[in-house]
């Protein structure tokens, strides 16, 4: 008898779909962004997969699932990460989906709940998946927002990019005590 999988096993390691708005700003945030086709801000989709639900939770964008069209073709926009390419991503994505469910106490503020969804009966819920793909949707909405959007030339790219870094900085770093970390870590 074959061995039976769970969740974390078979969640989000075939090829992931992106429609409308969604696969339309993945697909810019890997173009090259200069005239040599030397420079982009991702290599590959997959990396902008990854990175996008970190970067809408901690930026508190969730988003829905877009069905825009394509004016010529009247065909919802449509884009896709293979298959091989998310089982890659696998363990770095699994990683990001049981951070996001320990952390986000809007979804769940019950802690014991919340350490259920994202170590004991990790994926398992329809409902925690559809936040961390909301989440997935929200980021890159912010990623094609602060890198993307209003960009023409090259030196508009590095300013929004410089930008961004900044903003980052000053949302999530600034804050940060190093000697009080460090002597909560000696403890």
């Amino acid at each position: 008898m074959g061995k039976r999988q769970n969740a974390e096993e078979t969640y989000m390691v075939s090829q992931y779909r992106l429609s409308g708005r969604h696969a339309q700003r993945s697909y810019q945030l890997v173009n090259w962004i200069d005239t040599k086709k030397t420079l982009r801000l991702f290599k590959r989709n997959v990396d902008v997969i990854k990175n996008a639900p970190l970067v809408g939770f901690l930026y508190h964008r969730l988003a829905d699932v877009d069905k825009t069209k394509d004016p010529e073709t009247q065909k919802v926009y449509d884009y896709s990460v293979m298959d091989s390419q998310m089982i890659d991503a696998h363990h770095e994505m699994m990683y990001n989906f049981r951070l996001i469910m320990l952390l986000d106490k809007e979804y769940e503020p019950d802690d014991e709940k919340r350490i259920d969804k994202g170590l004991r009966h990790f994926a398992e819920d329809e409902e925690d998946r559809n936040r961390f793909e909301s989440y997935l949707r929200g980021g890159i909405d912010v990623l094609y927002e602060k890198l993307i959007q209003g960009a023409e030339k090259e030196e508009d790219y590095l300013e929004k990019m410089y930008d961004f870094t900044e903003d980052f900085h000053g949302r999530f770093n600034e804050g940060i005590n190093r000697e009080e970390v460090l002597a909560k870590l000696r403890k």
